[in-house]
């Protein structure tokens, strides 16, 4: 057709391909992940296509040159973070040793006083700043504050603030799974507190912590924006974008100075040896902040643990620690595990004022003075919820065990009148035992014998209605009795005629009735006497 698409003619095009290169990377099929396979190209004066046509055997020449792997040891090397090995790894075990070793010498009390309240700072601005306010994001805080948090958390060695939230981040975010940094149930007790400080991790974690890192970057960057469009001169703000670029670029000085100028200073003030002041108020302090956090991601995720609870949600392997005030001691305030991780963004860890969490309350003294503010706690009718969900759940997986006899709107139904002539053949012929109870066919028979009111009374209702003899005529059955003839349903009363009473029915009608007309005798009677009364 005139009008139709032209042609065109690939072949010059794959020729000219073919002419400028003499080699290519092919997969074939068969060959190892990352395997590189080459291809002769043809010379310049045959076409690609004619190359592969005219060829006697498919891909004839093509050699494969295995990727080089490195040894064991060597790839284990590679792995290795060496920061935080030194950090996390070697001076915590330097640190153990020596203390363990050799006796304490050049102290004094004034580096003793020191040495607590720098390690207070150091644990509120981790768990506190680090974790809460960086990572979690649970309050806003003042850019001095903010700054604050990144010094003295930095001192603790877990990294940075973007290394740290990124990692916390993603164990949040793919909790129990391979692409959670240090998950107890995948990894193991050792990998979960030490081994993923001392290797870099999968690739799949370290793409997870990657993309929680750009996250935080992200949003940090678009609050920046928001402030230079509204109000710059607003101190108290969430995590500011420059004070996380600049920590992370400077870590390194950042913990120099940390771990060895600020114990020199105090060192000078106190008049104690250089070394003393670095060994304690430098290594000693990091290293027991480093295991409290790096024991607190590891216990509070073992889920069999000796007398934990769940009692917000069970989905997941987080926990609360059982001896809560110990736990809550030991590990600063984040012994509630299994309520951080159904709520990671409220500024307190439990749901009970007096709960030992330091983190929660210099957070509110901040507040108090003006360095915090919008400060998250989730409402308590949103924590009750879960509570009470969990706790039917628990009900649920526990009812789901127990016998509790055919649903009703499972049951077949019969017409009273089929009733009365299936009771009377199966009583004659089969010596079962059916009664109706409520409009509900139950079949007795294994309880007859058992009935604590003896067998005459069962006997006698059998073909017969005993709602009345089970409420209360004979006597008020117990819950307990409610339950063991619910798992003897077998059908139910299409109709709302009557099946023939018990005897025990019948009579109390009787009464019912003779009491009603002696009432109405008396009645009678008074009226009358009151009526003499009057005319008198």
């Amino acid at each position: 057709m005139e009008d139709g698409i032209p042609e065109f003619d690939f072949s010059d095009l794959v020729a000219d391909a073919g002419n400028k290169a003499k080699e290519e990377h092919v997969v074939v099929e068969g060959a190892e992940d990352e395997d590189l396979v080459l291809v002769e190209k043809p010379s310049s004066d045959v076409s690609l296509n004619r190359a592969f046509r005219e060829s006697p055997v498919p891909f004839q020449g093509l050699s494969r040159v295995p990727k080089k792997r490195d040894p064991h040891v060597v790839h284990l090397l590679k792995r290795i973070s060496l920061q935080s090995t030194i950090t996390c790894i070697i001076i915590p075990l330097f640190s153990l040793f020596k203390i363990t070793l050799s006796r304490p010498e050049g102290g004094n009390p004034g580096l003793l006083y020191f040495f607590g309240f720098y390690m207070v700072l150091s644990q509120i601005s981790l768990f506190g700043g680090y974790h809460r306010f960086f990572t979690h994001q649970s309050f806003h805080a003042h850019v001095g504050l903010q700054i604050a948090y990144a010094i003295l958390g930095g001192s603790c060695g877990l990294g940075s603030i973007l290394d740290f939230s990124g990692q916390h981040l993603a164990h949040h975010r793919h909790q129990d799974t391979e692409r959670d940094p240090h998950s107890y149930n995948v990894y193991g007790w050792l990998f979960s507190i030490w081994g993923h400080r001392l290797f870099l991790g999968n690739r799949k974690s370290r793409k997870a912590i990657s993309e929680c890192q750009d996250t935080i970057l992200s949003t940090s960057k678009m609050v920046r924006g928001k402030l230079q469009q509204g109000d710059k001169d607003q101190l108290v703000q969430p995590p500011n974008h420059d004070i996380l670029k600049l920590q992370h670029e400077n870590y390194l000085l950042l913990l120099f100075t940390t771990l060895l100028v600020i114990p020199c200073l105090v060192a000078f003030y106190c008049r104690v040896p250089y070394w003393t002041a670095i060994f304690y108020l430098g290594f000693v302090r990091m290293s027991l902040i480093q295991q409290q956090w790096l024991l607190l991601g590891t216990l509070a995720h073992v889920k069999n643990f000796p007398f934990a609870t769940q009692p917000f949600s069970d989905t997941r392997s987080a926990i609360n620690l059982p001896l809560t005030f110990i736990f809550q001691f030991l590990l600063f305030g984040e012994a509630n595990h299994n309520f951080h991780h159904e709520f990671p963004s409220d500024s307190t860890n439990g749901t009970r004022w007096y709960h030992w969490d330091p983190s929660k309350w210099s957070i509110y003294l901040f507040h108090q003075i003006g360095l915090t503010d919008h400060l998250h706690v989730t409402d308590k009718q949103q924590v009750e919820k879960c509570r009470i969900q969990q706790r039917q759940k628990l009900l649920d997986q526990q009812r789901s065990k127990l016998k509790w006899g055919i649903s009703i709107d499972k049951l077949p139904s019969m017409t009273p009148q089929q009733f009365t002539e299936l009771a009377k053949q199966q009583y004659a012929n089969n010596k079962r035992a059916l009664v109706v109870i409520e409009g509900i066919v139950h079949d007795v028979t294994p309880f007859i014998h058992s009935h604590p009111g003896g067998t005459a009374l069962v006997k006698i209702s059998i073909g017969k209605d005993a709602t009345q003899a089970f409420n209360g005529a004979v006597y008020l059955h117990s819950q307990a009795a409610r339950n063991l003839l619910a798992t003897m349903r077998i059908a139910m009363l299409s109709s709302s005629e009557q099946v023939e009473n018990t005897v025990w029915e019948i009579r109390m009608l009787q009464r019912s009735q003779d009491k009603q007309r002696r009432n109405n005798r008396q009645v009678t009677y008074t009226q009358k006497n009151h009526y003499a009364a009057g005319a008198a």
